[in-house]
């Protein structure tokens, strides 16, 4: 039975016109929800996938697209695969206009743009003026992306369809090296990234952590397993790697993580006028 509720956010930057914060369904959630934005939003997804519709359109949310959704308008959102996927959202406090089109794929312009926001969060003290500005140019790029892009083809689907199968069985190994497969098989580094990221929307180094990102996440919540065990059996080398890992994909420390008040589940949701 699908659960339904306005989707509540981890906010990092607040300004008179938009808010930035983070938003991902927890292991264990129901594959089948009906959700929204109190507000118009652009969503980034960092990791994982799932299936939209709405009175907008439908289409596959994944890290090569990105999400525009108007404000207080239902969604239809599947997770055949399972949840654990995981946002950086945008929305919008002034009266905008997202475009009709609920996914848009991830051009070269959004690309950069969304590299930016990202470098200017990850700063200890946020120039919320500049989160504004890159925010309202992402919306900009969003209403000038065209709607679909030719994609890659079916020979750089199945590689990176092999490569992917790779990662997800052995990511718990620290040694796992994506590029040294790769070459093995006869494809160079340089291509390689570039056929990986095309079709699974990450590189193959980011692919990795974000599994290792989301095992960890999954033994914090559902063991008493130490951190430092969970760390390495994720597969990350160090902890240090393991912290600042973490830290971009749920925005706090694993110990945070595991406590749980404040994360988006806790019930507490978002609103420009609140």
């Amino acid at each position: 039975m699908a659960e339904s509720g306005a989707m509540p956010l981890l906010e990092r930057v607040r300004t008179d016109q938009v808010v930035v914060g983070s938003y991902y369904h927890e292991i264990g959630e129901p594959a089948r929800s009906v959700e929204w934005w109190q507000e118009p939003c652009i969503a980034f997804t960092t990791f994982g996938s799932w299936e939209v519709r709405s009175r907008r359109g439908k289409g596959e949310v994944s890290p090569g697209g990105v999400l525009v959704t108007e404000g207080r308008t239902e969604q239809d959102c599947r997770h055949p695969a399972g949840v654990g996927d995981r946002m950086l959202c945008v929305l919008y406090c002034c009266d905008v206009d997202p475009g009709p089109v609920v996914v848009v794929p991830q051009a070269a312009p959004l690309h950069s743009l969304r590299r930016s926001l990202v470098a200017e969060l990850r700063s200890p003290d946020p120039d919320r003026g500049e989160v504004e500005a890159l925010s309202l140019a992402l919306l900009a790029a969003v209403l000038e992306t065209p709607h679909s892009s030719p994609g890659p083809g079916e020979r750089s689907r199945a590689f990176a369809g092999r490569l992917r199968a790779e990662a997800d069985a052995r990511y718990r190994e620290a040694d796992l090296d994506l590029v040294a497969e790769a070459l093995a098989l006869g494809m160079s580094r340089t291509r390689f990234v570039h056929v990986f990221r095309d079709v699974v929307g990450l590189t193959p180094h980011r692919y990795v952590l974000e599994l290792r990102a989301s095992h960890a996440a999954r033994l914090l919540r559902c063991t008493s397993v130490p951190v430092t065990d969970i760390c390495f059996g994720s597969g990350f080398g160090s902890m240090p790697s393991f912290y600042a890992a973490f830290r971009a994909a749920y925005g706090m420390t694993p110990s945070a993580y595991r406590a749980g008040p404040g994360v988006p589940g806790s019930g507490a949701h978002f609103s420009c006028s609140g």
